[in-house]
Formats: C-alpha cells, structure tokens, sequence
C-alpha cells in the first residue's frame, strides 16, 4: 500500500508542478506582451510631448515677434516726435 500511496503522490505532484510552470510561461508571456504595449505608449508619450513642445515653441516665437514689432513700432514713434520736438535723447538711451 505505501508504494501505491507514493506513487498517487508522485504523479499528483508532478501534475501539480506540470501546471505551475505552464501558468508562470503565460504569465511571462503576458509580462511581455504588457512590456510592448507600454513601450508602444512611451513611444507615442514622446512623439505628443514633441508635438506640444513645438507648438508652445511656434506660438511663443510668434508673441515675442508681435511685441518686438510693438515695440520697435513705439521707439520709431519716439524718435520722430524727439526729432520734430528737437529733443535730444537722454544719453543711457544711446
């Protein structure tokens, strides 16, 4: 009877570690199918943040260009009315 008991327990056992090893391939497989999805995702993570950031670039070039216009508009107007006005400019403006 002991050798019949061994061997039930043997051949569960190894029925046990036979299905345990097969859940932690699919796990592993599973881990690397989840790896590729996320690479995919950083991927396309870098892509948008490089999007943004030429936009914001674009769009921040575009303001700073605007105001520069401003302002040399304003300086242009500044030195016509100094001129006719026949005002000399202070000298920290030279």
């Amino acid at each position: 009877m002991n050798v019949a008991a061994i061997t039930v327990f043997s051949v569960l056992a190894t029925a046990l570690f036979g299905m345990f090893f097969m859940q932690f391939q699919g796990l592993r497989e599973d881990i690397r199918g989840l790896d590729h999805k996320f690479t995919g995702l950083d991927h396309r993570f870098t892509g948008e943040l490089r999007a943004l950031e030429i936009r914001i670039s674009d769009k921040f070039t575009v303001e700073l260009k605007a105001q520069y216009d401003v302002l040399r508009e304003h300086g242009e107007r500044l030195a016509r009315i100094e001129s006719k006005l026949e005002i000399d400019p202070p000298a920290e403006a030279a």
